[in-house]
Order: C-alpha cells, then sequence, then structure tokens
C-alpha cells in the first residue's frame, strides 16, 4: 500500500504552525496549490490592526525539519526561480518539534560559503512580525513606478496589464469605459484608478505600451497569439472584445440622447 513519507508530514505540520502563526497575527496566509509549486509554498496578505487590508503581500517558502536546522540549502533552479519573483520572497524555517519559527528575506539573507544555503535566519516574533512588513512593504514601493518597467507589485497590476492588452488590445481608453459600465463596484474601486494612472503614463510615454507587452509576455507567454491579435485588431481599428462592448454602450440611446 501506499505510504505517506515523513518528511511530507513533517512539512504538512510545518505548513499548519507557519499559517497559524500569521492567522494569530490578523495575517491571511494562502497556501499554493502543490501541482503548481515551483519553489514557492504560498503568500502572506497583511492586514493592519483593525483588520483592514493594506494591500501589501509577500511569498514564503517553508523549510520543515524535527531538528533545527542552521543553514537551509535551497537548489540552483529554486533559487533562480525566487530571485525573478515579483513579489518579496521570504524563505522560513520550521522546527516542528519546538514550534519554533524563523525566518530569512531571499533578497537579504546571508549565502554561505558554497553559494547554496542560508544561515542568516531570525526568530519570528512580536517585533518581528513588523520587520517582515517593512520589509515587503519597502519593496512593493520601492517598485511601484510604471514609468521605470517593473510593476513589481504583481500579481494585481500584471492580472491588469494581462486584461488591457488581451481584453482590449492595449486601448486603455476603452479599458477605463468598460470599467465604468460594466465592472462590479468592488472591481471597478479596485481597478478604475490603476487603468486611469497607466492612461497617464502611456500619455507621457508613447512606447510605453509594447513594454508592457514584453513584461506581461514574460509571465504568460501562452498567451502572445492571443495579445498580438487583440493588439493589431485595435491598431487596423477593429471593435472586438470588451472595446466592441464598449462601442455598443456608446452608440445606445442614452449617449445618443445626450449628443
Amino acid at each position: 500500500m501506499p505510504k505517506r513519507t515523513i518528511s511530507h508530514r513533517v512539512g504538512s505540520q510545518g505548513e499548519v504552525l507557519v499559517e497559524n502563526a500569521f492567522a494569530d497575527k490578523g495575517w491571511l496566509y494562502r497556501r499554493l496549490e502543490k501541482d503548481k509549486d515551483y519553489g514557492i509554498d504560498g503568500e502572506v496578505e497583511i492586514f493592519d490592526a483593525d483588520g483592514s487590508a493594506t494591500g501589501i503581500i509577500f511569498k514564503v517558502q517553508i523549510k520543515s525539519s524535527r531538528k533545527h536546522s542552521p543553514n537551509i540549502r535551497l537548489k540552483r533552479s529554486t533559487k533562480n526561480y525566487l530571485s525573478v519573483c515579483p513579489l518579496p520572497v521570504i524563505l522560513i524555517s520550521v522546527e516542528v518539534s519546538t514550534g519554533s519559527i524563523r525566518f530569512a528575506s531571499i533578497d537579504q539573507g546571508r549565502i554561505a560559503a558554497n553559494g547554496a544555503g542560508y544561515s542568516d535566519f531570525q526568530e519570528l516574533d512580536d517585533e518581528a512580525f513588523g520587520e517582515l512588513e517593512d520589509i515587503a512593504a519597502e519593496h512593493c514601493a520601492g517598485c511601484l513606478s510604471v514609468r521605470d518597467y517593473t510593476l513589481y507589485n504583481a500579481p494585481a497590476q500584471l492580472i491588469r496589464c494581462l486584461d488591457l492588452l488581451l481584453n482590449f488590445g492595449g486601448d486603455v481608453d476603452s479599458m477605463t469605459k468598460w470599467l465604468r459600465f460594466f465592472a462590479p463596484d468592488d472591481v471597478l474601486a479596485s481597478s478604475y484608478g490603476y487603468a486611469a494612472f497607466l492612461k497617464e503614463q502611456m500619455d507621457y510615454d508613447k512606447n510605453l505600451l509594447p513594454k508592457l507587452r514584453a513584461w506581461v509576455l514574460e509571465f504568460f507567454p501562452e498567451e502572445q497569439q492571443r495579445i498580438d491579435h487583440a493588439m493589431e485588431a485595435y491598431a487596423r481599428g477593429e471593435l472586438v472584445g470588451r472595446r466592441a462592448e464598449v462601442y455598443a454602450v456608446m452608440q445606445g440611446p442614452i449617449f445618443s440622447n445626450l449628443g
């Protein structure tokens, strides 16, 4: 009969301890589906003392063991993957026998002499939660500028840019109109301001759209054909997808009467 290995049991115990620690703080831990795990186990969304979302998110890679491990080794491929993750990544070491949780920033942790391990861990206590928030907030704020084309507060910005290219062909005016006409209130509140910001940036930099396309395709290469089809249709003046929906509303009786 199939057996569950000790390492799998220890890994599950460690993840539960981490999830509970963040829950006790009032933060939300989301597990990543294991068939999509390329070096990240989950993400944490930070909430303030009043329970309000801060918009600050970081990823975590959890390493669990029965006894304290002073040095955590990562595969080179895993380190390379984590180094290009668009959100800050925190490496968490869990000693399941005691419940001790330690952490190190992938960006700031000291790599051991062999170049394959992290040893600069600190205990996850009340003071450390504040440091975690500072690390994540600084990372997001420092990479927020669309003008610099870094857009590191993905997935929110990444998904909105994908939406812009895939459903509107890069026509940000139609995107803002579609949000006003069709989007639920919560989507309108969270996305309209960013769409307006994108429009402002595109007016400032006429070459921003192809740079956004290149950035989106780094994460969604499988969407290249559909994105290019939508952008070509927009360039030809064709009304397809959500741009057609916007045009239909603009030609409706309400807007006709306004004219």
